[in-house]
């Protein structure tokens, strides 16, 4: 791919950001282009500031960030604007998909009437509104007449990433900034939707990507920027910067995401010194089935068994009830038939209505882990507030497992004293692991836990995780469309499509077809 010599349809000559309590800058004087028909990537370890980068280059930040330098989008200079003023210029110019979707999904709306009204932006008429919304869907991946009549909390991650992309694209915004748009998509998904990223490249939209996924950034992307601390440390086209062979150039950094992203991760998994003993229960789901309020069936029946020391993938297409399932395991979602037992006992099907022990049996770590932590409260007494209730430790003692299990994950203990809204992601994702952890439980839920982390910060949970599970007590179910994760993870997998268990055995022997040869072309 050659990068077009028009000019940027965004170009940023510096561009800094600082939060109030933080010394270190969040972005540090970081510049970059995007002309119109290219693909932009940034990528990075998971806090280097990729999302803080995409909110600023449209005028944007999160309560308690400044921002400082110039942003030009389509010669305007945004920053030199009043705050109240910058959405009118964004207008049908720039459209954002954040890293977590269902914040700009309206929870009360169905998806078709929500989607033709935000087409009202750049198109007049009913009719093209309407033409413009089942376009921006198709365009994203998603059939009109499949999800126009739902709600977004009836649709998986999966698709609700691809309802977001819509969302962007059904204005006809000229610049398309893109923050992790293939997490929550299965294998044969996000290299669809890469596709897509291209085409509307190629069709003359600007496209500033932001992603841990290298694969998908050397499919889609002109050029790439890498990022570390805040500060650009490599900057070129992407065969330079992320292609094969050695480049002495290359920042410490990019060596670092390479390096993680080419290493093969052994599949041993070292004892752990375990002191939170009890006697061995496993936990199983028999029968379950949940069914929409139309009746109609989403999920099951299904059962399954978590013997003490399993360590099962859960995989299947967006869209398949996976999640749903693992909800109904952690009793977020009420089913309509069947019932989860720990050891002999039944347990209660709403998690309001489950003891402590009951909730500490089934901890289940979400695809989007922002909304489960107090926002107001440090991120490291929330951790430690696991051990300290379900656990009964004392508080000093839990605190100090808290920073033990995060420091295993990669994560430093100045984060930890921070508010959730100053993290990333991808480090927020390995917080709401570590406090599951705390809690040891008899079955850990991991719902796409991989899904916005870098290349050395998913080599740093391949690693770690193993030794962090009781090997004779705790079970895994790992739901993910990350095989090298899954492969690195689990003994067996089970198979879903259509909120069914269609097929179970190893890895490779039900993964389906269309993962297997994106996974061999990758």
């Amino acid at each position: 791919m050659t990068p077009s010599s028009r000019e940027p349809l965004l170009d940023v000559p510096e561009i800094s950001a600082h939060a109030d309590g933080v010394d270190r800058p969040l972005l540090d004087r970081i510049a970059l282009t995007v002309p119109a028909g290219t693909v932009t990537a940034v990528v990075g370890p998971s806090g280097s500031g990729k999302t803080t980068l995409g909110l600023a280059v449209l005028g944007a930040a999160r309560e308690g960030v400044r921002l400082t330098g110039r942003v030009l989008l389509a010669g305007t200079d945004l920053l030199a604007l009043a705050p109240h003023r910058r959405p009118a210029v964004r207008a049908g110019l720039a459209a954002h998909l954040p890293q977590h979707p269902e914040t700009v999904l309206d929870p009360v709306r169905r998806t078709g009437p929500a989607l033709t009204e935000l087409a009202a932006l750049g198109h007049a008429g009913r009719a093209a509104r309407r033409s413009a919304a089942q376009g921006a869907l198709a365009s994203a991946g998603l059939d009109w007449q499949a999800v126009c009549r739902r709600f977004p909390h009836q649709l998986s991650g999966g698709q609700q990433q691809r309802l977001a992309l819509a969302s962007a694209l059904v204005t006809g915004a000229r610049l398309l900034v893109l923050d992790e748009p293939t997490s929550g998509l299965d294998p044969a998904l996000a290299t669809a939707l890469g596709g897509r990223v291209r085409a509307l490249a190629d069709h003359g939209r600007g496209v500033l990507l932001l992603s841990h996924d290298l694969p998908l950034v050397r499919a889609t992307a002109d050029r790439v920027v890498v990022l570390e601390h805040g500060r650009g440390v490599d900057d070129g086209p992407v065969p330079d910067v992320l292609g094969a062979g050695a480049h002495p150039s290359r920042h410490r950094a990019t060596r670092d995401l390479l390096a993680a992203e080419r290493s093969t991760v052994a599949s041993a998994r070292p004892d752990a010194d375990e002191a939170r003993a009890r006697p061995a229960r496993g936990v199983t789901a028999e029968g379950i089935a949940v069914r929409r309020r139309s009746g109609d069936p989403l999920a099951g029946p299904v059962s399954m068994a978590f013997p003490p020391g399993g360590r099962t993938a859960l995989l299947g297409p967006s869209g398949s009830g996976k999640t749903t399932f693992a909800r109904v395991l952690a009793g977020l979602t009420t089913p309509s038939a069947g019932e989860v037992r720990y050891g002999d006992d039944a347990l209660p099907r709403r998690i309001d209505r489950r003891s402590a022990a009951q909730r500490r049996a089934v901890q289940y770590v979400h695809q989007s882990s922002a909304d489960s932590f107090e926002g107001h409260r440090r991120v490291l007494p929330q951790l430690a507030d696991t051990a300290r209730l379900l656990r009964h430790r004392e508080q000093e003692a839990a605190t100090a497992e808290a920073l033990d299990t995060a420091a295993a994950l990669g994560l430093d203990e100045e984060l930890l004293h921070r508010t959730p809204a100053t993290l990333s992601g991808g480090q927020l994702q390995r917080c709401a692991l570590v406090r599951a952890l705390l809690a040891g439980p008899a079955l850990l839920v991991c719902d796409e836990v991989t899904s916005a982390l870098d290349t050395v910060s998913r080599k740093r949970v391949f690693e770690a995780l193993p030794g962090l599970l009781a090997p004779d007590r705790t079970a895994l179910l790992f739901i993910s469309h990350d095989l090298p994760a899954v492969r690195a993870l689990t003994d067996d997998a089970v198979l879903f499509e259509d909120g069914r268990c269609t097929r179970r055995g190893t890895v490779d022997e039900v993964l389906p077809e269309d993962w297997r040869r994106t996974s061999a072309a990758t």
